[in-house]
């Protein structure tokens, strides 16, 4: 499992829980958790980022830019366990 640890990161300084955030953002906790666990995919929709962005106040250019480093490490850590 790969967490998304910018997401983490952003929510524990607000000093957010999960349940929080996922409230705040309009979204199921399940959903959120399973975002930010890495359980969800590389996909997130386009929709669900925005709001997690402005809960987070993460600026939409940081947020692309954060989960295009976290997808390209999944692809890498998965590319490793294949050989």
């Amino acid at each position: 499992m790969d967490l998304r640890m910018y997401l983490v990161n952003a929510r524990q300084n607000k000093g957010y829980s999960q349940r929080r955030t996922a409230r705040e953002a309009g979204v199921s906790y399940q959903h959120y958790a399973k975002i930010e666990n890495g359980d969800r995919g590389k996909k997130v929709s386009f929709l669900t980022i925005g709001r997690i962005a402005q809960v987070l106040d993460i600026p939409l250019e940081d947020f692309y830019r954060f989960e295009k480093e976290y997808a390209d490490e999944v692809e890498l850590n998965n590319e490793s366990r294949r050989h």
